[in-house]
């Protein structure tokens, strides 16, 4: 209750101050004055005051904070506005964009996956109330994000290892242009081996035309403080080129136990622009962090618990052995990202889109505390040696206490091609993609003093470090694709079809002694595809797809872990018998679009074969074939052009999933075959109101989640539950040097409902699931201003 009502207090303090402080500037500029300037060569002036704009027919205000840019005018465009929550798609298939128009809107460092949490089909569970961490999940129509493809930029973005997508590490979210969800079909393009259930494109902003550069700073509740700057430079004399670069700092207190959170965030984007389309981007972004750790409880500690005093949240104080102590599982990560897409137009019916790309990672996700005898023996793999550690290490007891530490080397490296030519009513493209990961991990034991300080890597006399695993695997994968978009009927037909190839080929060594050295798996899956689409007038569109995608399986599943430098024993047994996790989508759906509404409905279907399980469970790894699964429902999506300045948003979905058979683990045959599948709530839906008359704007949103099962047996669930969040701001004209000045204030939580928001790690039986627990109350206070 103490840290609720902390969090109250400074909530009620910046929102007293935001509005007054919005009520100033808005009487102070009562003439309601807005210059125009242009955005670039093709943007139009219109005329009127903000406010007169917003009210007039057929044209609508920019709804981000300084939207259209720093260092530019609040103005006026010509693009219809539903409140960056949904656009008028095309595609013959299910898609949702969530453009900057709400993105801005937003707490500043929001991860790009609660971003989409308000469209069809997304369940997010997030370890931390402002995106900071990458201890967040999402499930897309009951399918976990291990089986979704994320792009940025073009590029692949799942981890190499576990296929986890990090995306906080990723772009600032000022920096963002939109993120899209393909909940289904993934573009034939998509350069990913992963998307056997989906995509997610993460795009950034372009640097603008004109000169100039936009601040923002925030502070809120969990010690919450956040500065951004970004620097335009405009277009640069006649050169065809313009970029610009940002800089963030943030550091903030764990909302839940000890521990704080630090990052530091570079991004930056490069534009050169000649002739008739033609042009080469540089994008890149840097990423520092250290961030602190949230347990997951089981379901009965939950219940027994709560947030409070659960045995197994993270422990502030150390004593020898203790397996929480907080300072053992903090995490510290670096990264940098470069990616180049460039379009070029090599004559009038042929175009080349190319797209480069390079990601390095290295840092560190401890797991906690262990103890080891201070005297041997030790293994390292299968290979004993009696002699003692070596060094000064402090033990009670003959025990040693000792960071279980996993290090991460990862750099992924390749590019993607396609060639559109068009002739006649056939838009024909001609693709090729070549990926290069290589991944090195190691878990090193670290040694503790008395006082839980790290005393450095715990060695042997020879020198030999303690290691529980050691392995270095490379995937190289060829993909090509060809596919034909053809026209008929004046265009309102459209009959697209499609195929990739797709070659993969993984080589791994385990770097310890022991009866395994390689790990080799070799894969090569055809992906055909086909969609329909038929337009019966502008405002109509109705569409079917069939689309067949793969998922390879994790690369840590082709080794033995031991149980070293314990006793020698194995605690993981390499599972060499698993394939290639294939699905078979099909969709079928209708858009409705005028100058009011946008509405889109989709009927979707997908049967898996070796659908794979990769959890812990007891904290071992399962890597599972798990057999045939399928899953049905439909999606809904709605939203309103604004009527008085307010924009209503509402999305549904209705999924039923399904596993189709028996899953055995350690020697023991669960009999699922027609149980629910697990993280896939039955309902899900989402409703929000957006206000903005151009001075004054604000939002209050609804998302709610049935209940899902966390075991395979459906012998365990949790709640359904209900999250309100709200945001109020207030914008003013130029002051000085200062353009469109803006504060605004984010909520969330807003109920502080404590319920736990999904499924961390499933279990075959009651009692061996963990959840994640949903934060609870918190506030981000933000000014922000162009210069």
């Amino acid at each position: 209750m103490r840290r609720r009502s902390t969090g109250l207090t400074v909530c009620m303090i910046l929102s007293s101050t935001f509005l007054t402080n919005g009520l100033r500037l808005h009487m102070a500029h009562a003439a309601d004055v807005v210059q125009k300037n242009p955005v670039n060569a093709k943007a139009t002036t219109a005329s009127g005051g903000a406010a007169k704009a917003a009210k007039a027919g057929g044209t609508t205000v920019n709804t981000g904070i300084n939207a259209t840019g720093a260092g530019e005018q609040l103005r006026v465009t010509r693009t219809r506005s539903y409140g960056g929550l949904i656009r008028n798609e095309t595609a013959a298939k299910s898609v949702s964009t969530v453009s900057h128009d709400y993105i801005a809107k937003q707490a500043p460092a929001s991860n790009p996956l609660a971003l989409v949490a308000m469209s069809p089909g997304a369940n997010v569970s997030m370890g931390d109330p402002f995106g900071v961490s990458d201890e967040s999940d999402i499930n897309v129509r009951g399918l976990n994000q291990q089986e979704i493809g994320f792009t940025f930029e073009g590029a692949p973005m799942n981890d190499p290892d576990d296929y986890t997508p990090n995306s906080s590490e990723w772009v600032d979210s000022e920096n963002m242009d939109n993120v899209q969800l393909q909940q289904g079909a993934p573009s034939l393009e998509t350069p990913t081996t992963t998307s056997s259930g989906g995509t997610m494109a993460v795009k950034m902003r372009g640097p603008k035309h004109t000169r100039g550069g936009e601040f923002d700073v925030s502070y809120g509740t969990h010690q919450m403080n956040r500065q951004f700057i970004r620097y335009d430079s405009g277009d640069i004399a006649n050169t065809g080129l313009r970029a610009f670069a940002s800089f963030s700092d943030l550091t903030s207190r764990a909302w839940r136990g000890p521990g704080r959170n630090n990052r530091w965030h570079v991004d930056y984007k490069l534009i050169k622009e000649w002739g008739d389309g033609n042009y080469i981007s540089l994008s890149g972004s840097y990423n520092n962090e250290h961030t602190a750790w949230y347990s997951t409880p089981t379901l009965s500690d939950w219940n027994k618990y709560g947030l409070k005093n659960n045995p197994d949240d993270m422990q502030g104080k150390y004593t020898f052995g203790s397996p929480n102590y907080y300072k053992s599982y903090a995490t510290s990560w670096t990264d940098y990202f470069l990616s180049a897409p460039s379009h070029f137009k090599l004559a009038r019916n042929l175009t080349l889109d190319v797209t480069p790309y390079y990601y390095h990672g290295s840092g560190n996700y401890p797991f906690g505390v262990t103890t080891v005898s201070a005297t041997g023996p030790y293994y390292n793999g299968t290979t004993a040696n009696s002699s003692p550690l070596a060094g000064n290490n402090y033990s009670e007891d003959g025990q040693t206490a000792a960071i279980q530490n996993w290090i991460g080397v990862e750099n992924y490296t390749g590019f993607n091609s396609t060639l559109h030519y068009k002739v006649a009513n056939h838009d024909l493209v001609f693709g090729y993609w070549y990926g290069y990961t290589d991944m090195h991990v190691d878990e090193p034991l670290s040694g503790l003093d008395a006082s839980g300080n790290s005393t450095g890597y715990l060695r042997q006399q020879d020198g030999t470090t303690l290691n529980e695993w050691s392995y270095h695997t490379i995937t190289q994968t060829n993909a090509l694709y060809i596919g034909d978009t053809m026209h008929f009927l004046n265009r309102k037909l459209t009959l697209d079809v499609g195929f990739k190839e797709v070659m993969a080929a993984r080589n791994g060594t385990l770097n310890q002694p022991g009866p395994q050295y390689n790990a080799n798996y070799y894969s090569a899956q055809p992906l055909p595809r086909m969609s329909i689409s038929y337009k019966f007038n502008p405002n109509i569109m109705v569409f079917g797809n069939v689309t067949t995608s793969y998922r390879l399986p994790l690369g840590s599943a082709f080794y033995n872990q031991y149980d070293s430098p314990w006793d020698g024993g194995m605690y993981q047994t390499a599972n060499k018998k698993l394939h290639d996790e294939y699905s078979v989508s099909e969709e079928v759906g209708a858009r409705y679009h005028d100058k009011w509404i946008t509405a889109s409905l989709t009927l979707f279907n997908y049967n898996f074969s070796h659908h794979q399980i990769n959890e812990y469970i007891g904290n071992v790894p399962y890597y599972q074939d798990a057999g045939s699964m399928t899953t049905r429902g439909f999606d809904g999506e709605l939203a309103l052009h604004p009527w008085h300045h307010i924009t209503p948003y509402g999305s549904v979905e209705y999924l039923y999933a399904r596993q189709d058979s028996n899953i055995t683990m350690d020697g023991v045959t669960y009999h699922t075959a027609g149980k629910m599948a697990t993280s896939a709530p039955r309902w899900m839906a989402a409703a929000g109101l957006q206000y903005d008359d151009g001075r004054f704007f604000g939002s209050v949103s609804l998302k709610y989640v049935d209940k899902e099962y966390g075991t395979f047996m459906n012998d365990e669930q949790i709640s359904g539950h209900k999250q309100v969040d709200m945001m109020i701001g207030a914008r003013a004209p130029d002051i000085g040097f200062l353009k469109a000045p803006s504060l605004r204030l984010n909520v969330i939580n807003l109920a502080d409902h404590h319920y736990l928001s999904g499924v961390y790690n499933t279990g075959p039986v009651a009692g061996t699931a963990q959840y994640y627990t949903a934060p609870n109350f918190a506030c981000l206070g933000t000014f922000s201003t162009g210069f």
